[in-house]
């Protein structure tokens, strides 16, 4: 691994074929290279061999936890590791995220031509069908997300991004801290960016493509999930909660919202679960109001001495 640079981050767990054709594309890259951090939670599917065969390579570092400690624990040990090797730009994404050959190229040519003002920049999202991946989907403001027609443009100016082709510098992330591990699952990138978007602006960069290869193109949903994924969405509405009370009224409001939208939602479209879904709901919303985790800093000063 190298000093300064790009590092791309990428957490896996049990998707062993969708990471490699992931690996795939970041070492595809064309007009740009990177180093690569992969954190893998504790998967028993084989992917370790992939590191001692396939990628094994002097510019990947491998990192196997003993459990999975979930998407947010596992980006914010791959984000500072990147920042501990010395990066100066870190490149998140899911392991079932296939960034197109240009990918990379095109934020490092956005950072030139928006001469390193700015906070994080995101790539547009594409499902497997060329469509806009709609769990990936910008947000705009608490309320609005952005429109197919905005793809379209140079740079659009947003407020939250997701974890698919996530550019951040090392800069920004001393400042502010790194994504909270206790979330686990979920809303982890929405309020890593409520943190740096009080700083810094964070632009959508729509020539950077990547493609996301999720089982179906839509939003993390209640109404329509199975009772055997439950366990999700109670710390969805927890980490929600969390993240949106920091923004002062506005986000109270967007939380007041989504709980009347979705509490309706299932009243009206929900038969057999109805009770076990509005519970998750209440529970989640419950929990999420003296949910109070840790933000994790990164010394300076420590990391200066392990790069000296």
């Amino acid at each position: 691994m190298r000093n300064g640079g790009v590092c791309a981050v990428v957490v896996t767990y049990n998707r062993k074929d969708l990471l490699k054709k992931c690996i795939d594309g970041i070492l595809a890259q064309k007009n740009a290279s990177c180093d690569i951090v992969v954190v893998d939670n504790g998967s028993d599917d084989g992917t370790e061999e992939l590191f001692k065969t396939v990628f094994s390579l002097n510019n990947i570092k491998y990192i196997k936890l003993d459990r999975n400690t979930g998407c947010a624990a596992g980006t914010s040990r791959g984000i500072k590791e990147a920042i501990i090797s010395g990066h100066d730009y870190i490149w998140v994404m899911d392991d079932d995220v296939f960034p197109h050959e240009d990918a990379l190229n095109q934020l490092l040519i956005a950072d030139k031509e928006l001469y390193g003002d700015w906070g994080i920049l995101s790539g547009a999202a594409y499902w497997t069908d060329g469509s806009i991946c709609e769990s990936n989907r910008q947000k705009k403001t608490l309320f609005r997300f952005m429109k197919d027609k905005d793809y379209q443009k140079r740079f659009v100016k947003v407020r939250m991004v997701s974890l698919a082709s996530m550019f951040i510098s090392a800069k920004v992330v001393r400042e502010v801290g790194l994504p909270i591990s206790e979330y686990f699952i979920y809303t982890e990138d929405y309020e890593f960016c409520s943190r740096v978007g009080k700083k810094y602006p964070i632009y959508v960069v729509p020539a950077c493509k990547v493609t996301h290869a999720m089982k179906v193109n839509r939003k993390a949903s209640i109404v329509k999930d199975t009772s055997d994924r439950m366990y999700r969405y109670k710390t969805l509405y927890r980490n929600d909660v969390h993240c949106y009370r920091k923004l002062g009224i506005p986000g109270f409001a967007y939380l007041l919202a989504k709980f009347v939208y979705t509490f309706f939602s299932i009243v009206l479209s929900e038969r057999e679960q109805k009770k076990e879904k509005i519970n998750t709901l209440i529970t989640g919303y419950i929990e999420g109001a003296r949910f109070n985790p840790s933000i994790e800093k990164i010394d300076s000063a420590i990391v200066d001495f392990l790069q000296d």
